[in-house]
């Protein structure tokens, strides 16, 4: 059986629903997906936000502490 793939787009919006307040449940009926697969994407995207997040508060410490060397 061929494997689905789905686009970024897709993935985004179903897990901005599921932000807003809907169910897995209710997503992977109404879109026919997995439960599984909504699951996936929602962590997969909270583990992609965490890193960019830490990313960022890395940058502006590092710019932070470059600034008080300036001064």
């Amino acid at each position: 059986m061929k494997t689905k793939r789905y686009s970024t787009e897709f993935k985004s919006s179903i897990v901005a629903l599921y932000n807003e307040g809907r169910s897995v449940n209710s997503l992977a009926n109404e879109y026919h997906l997995a439960v599984q697969t909504v699951t996936g994407w929602v962590k997969n995207l909270k583990s992609l936000l965490h890193a960019l997040i830490l990313k960022i508060v890395h940058f502006f410490s590092i710019r932070a502490c470059s600034n008080d060397y300036k001064k």
